[in-house]
């Protein structure tokens, strides 16, 4: 049990006298290091798991969480296909889609772009993203188009101009065989907020894709949605044993694995290497208690010789430790929860005031700096500190509980 003169004496003992102003120095600065190093870790571990949650949105935004395709390139008969994807357990949505390559060209502009063809009004979630005109009509002309913000950028489009998409799909014509070409409409511009698909993606009505590729009624797959992503591998192990055989069916846990797992990794790697500041401030602490105890030896002596024990003189130092470590530890958490809580704000400002643009959306998969609290790595990075901290305590009390009174007030 803690006494009153033991807290009153480890409070005291970390308040610096004229002649040991030195050794309080380094003692405080010691639980700055730890404040620091929490800070970081906190800061670090939240932009991190903020770029992982804010990259599965923009990439499943635009994507399916399962997908559904035939042995071959296309599905004939597909509408059996679609009815046993709705009866998978778990699914909010499930859509047929027609996808194609093809090249799009406005004036003297041209690239290749990815044209999927979709149900509108089983699309709600892609209208969402529309920052220009509209989203498409199921009842409306079939060659309509909906394309991304940096692809209209790019070829210098806006709505209600017409685009000319050239398919690589052969067709018979007067001098033989020839790539496809069709004119449509943009009716709407749409920001993912994923570069890849606002430069690369062009949205239109199926029944435009199947016509421009002579397909008929086939199509290239089903996108199914669930209602928790987070359950894709189960519902696409199920969807193997219930869909017709030949069928491809893939997760996006799988499609993407490499490069969530190389996320999930760099989080780790950031996680060690952030520690180490707190371990090199958790031995700076340890000297600074040695320092103290050497310091203190006349006054250990004296409280030992009027009836102080040993495990007296341990919880002395112990609080002093727990002290500047917990005393760390909490300012540490508090700058870096609020730092974390408006660094997208901040960065925002900074970019706007210096016009610096910190992550080029042609360059990196996000054009900002996500931040979101995880309150488990939180949790994990205030316990660690506080169990390192007061571990690294033990040391210098029990050096200060071994000091021999003899010894010290020998020559007093």
């Amino acid at each position: 049990m803690v006494k009153r003169y033991e807290w009153m004496l480890a409070r005291r003992y970390l308040h610096s006298r004229r002649d040991e102003r030195f050794v309080s120095l380094i003692s405080w600065s010691s639980a700055i290091g730890v404040a620091i190093g929490v800070a970081a870790l906190i800061i670090v571990l939240s932009v991190m798991y903020g770029f992982d949650a804010e990259l599965k949105d923009k990439i499943l935004g635009f994507s399916s969480h399962v997908d559904i395709q035939g042995q071959n390139d296309t599905i004939s008969g597909w509408h059996d296909w679609l009815k046993r994807a709705r009866s998978l357990p778990g699914v909010a949505e499930a859509a047929p889609y027609v996808s194609s390559e093809v090249l799009v060209s406005f004036g003297s502009r041209a690239t290749g772009a990815m044209l999927k063809g979709v149900q509108p009004q089983h699309e709600a979630r892609l209208a969402k993203h529309i920052i220009k005109g509209r989203f498409l009509k199921g009842n409306g002309s079939p060659f309509e188009a909906v394309i991304g913000k940096d692809l209209a950028r790019m070829l210098g489009v806006s709505v209600g101009d017409q685009i000319r998409l050239i398919t690589p799909t052969p067709g018979i014509g007067p001098s033989g065989a020839a790539p496809r070409m069709r004119a449509f409409t943009v009716v709407g511009i749409f920001d993912s907020g994923f570069y890849e698909y606002d430069v690369g993606l062009i949205l239109t009505t199926m029944p435009a894709v199947q016509r421009l590729n002579r397909l008929g009624d086939a199509i290239t797959g089903i996108s199914v949605f669930l209602h928790d992503r987070d359950k894709a591998a189960q519902v696409a192990q199920l969807a193997r044993t219930i869909m017709p055989a030949g069928a491809w069916i893939t997760d996006w846990q799988h499609r993407h694995r490499s490069f969530f797992r190389a996320l999930n990794m760099e989080r780790v790697v950031m996680g060690i290497i952030l520690s180490l500041i707190v371990l090199v401030a958790v031995f700076n602490m340890v000297a600074s208690l040695v320092m103290v105890v050497m310091e203190r030896r006349k006054e250990i002596a004296i409280l030992k010789t009027v009836g102080a024990t040993h495990a007296s003189v341990m919880r002395i130092f112990l609080m002093m430790g727990m002290l500047l470590g917990g005393l760390g530890t909490l300012a540490g958490a508090v700058f870096g929860l609020l730092l974390a809580w408006k660094l997208g704000d901040m960065l925002a400002w900074f970019e706007r005031v210096t016009g610096v643009t910190i992550l080029p959306a042609n360059v990196y998969y996000i054009d900002h700096v996500p931040s979101i609290i995880d309150p488990v790595s939180v949790s994990i990075v205030v316990v660690g500190s506080l169990v390192m901290t007061i571990g690294a305590t033990f040391y210098p009390a029990w050096r200060a509980a071994n000091v021999p009174p003899a010894d010290a007030l020998r020559y007093e």
